[in-house]
């Protein structure tokens, strides 16, 4: 089972007078990038109901801005509005899982493209001290969910596609990295350990330095199916179909 999400303003967040707009939306945004954290990171579950006041009183925060972060989740994808009764976690499926890998892969797959036409020398050398402090910091199954491996895992990929030039499609590639990596932290918290994704980092940096579109295209596009079907073999089909029963 998940664990309990942490708090995260201390002392309490006062209630919210008239004319305290921008305190508002401060709260609101601290609460909506703590929420999306701790449902990124399965600390809860899918489909859990979020109860408003519980919710109050584990974070810390009033109301007005909750409500207002949960809304701004519900336009992520991350939680389900449901009418008049309330929210609850985004459910998780098989289906959607496939969904979000192939978007991710033709999202990434543009932004590559577009990185090794116009990346420089600059670009290049992200790549290679991306790599080098990736393959450094190697997961351990003693550490389920390693934020400083998590950190240096998206940096890496980003790294590939950072002179895209085109900050809307990197920020496409973000939201979608950020389900990806839902379902494979919710599916090493159920098996356990970590997945035995082949390591293709490198070959992966080989064919962009070498400005072999075609090839990174293909190793790239590999890399994230062996993921997902490996995310795949850690839940189990029992597993996923109790998942998303429970919900």
């Amino acid at each position: 089972m998940p664990v309990s999400p942490r708090k995260i303003m201390s002392p309490a967040a006062p209630p919210l007078e008239k004319g305290a707009g921008d305190d508002q939306r401060t709260y609101a945004q601290t609460i909506q990038s703590q929420l999306a954290d701790d449902i990124l990171n399965g600390k809860w579950a899918p489909g859990t109901r979020l109860k408003l006041q519980a919710l109050c009183d584990t974070y810390e925060v009033s109301m007005s801005p909750l409500r207002e972060a949960l809304a701004a989740l519900a336009g992520r994808g991350l939680v389900a509005q449901e009418g008049q009764r309330g929210f609850r976690v985004a459910p998780v499926s098989e289906e959607d899982l496939d969904d979000v890998t192939e978007t991710r892969i033709h999202i990434e797959a543009i932004a590559l493209r577009l990185s090794i036409e116009n990346g420089d020398d600059g670009w290049e050398a992200a790549i290679l001290a991306a790599h080098h402090r990736l393959s450094r910091n190697p997961r351990s199954d003693k550490k389920l969910i390693d934020p400083v491996w998590e950190e240096l895992h998206r940096s890496f990929h980003v790294s590939l596609i950072n002179a895209c030039g085109l900050q809307r499609l990197l920020g496409c590639y973000r939201e979608l990295s950020d389900d990806f990596d839902r379902y494979r932290r919710l599916a090493v918290l159920s098996a356990g350990h970590h997945p035995r994704v082949k390591q293709t980092h490198g070959a992966i940096v080989k064919a962009v330095l070498a400005r072999d579109t075609d090839r990174s295209l293909k190793l790239l596009s590999e890399h994230v199916r062996d993921s997902a079907a490996q995310i795949k073999t850690l839940f189990g089909p029992q597993r996923l179909r109790d998942a998303c029963a429970r919900q």
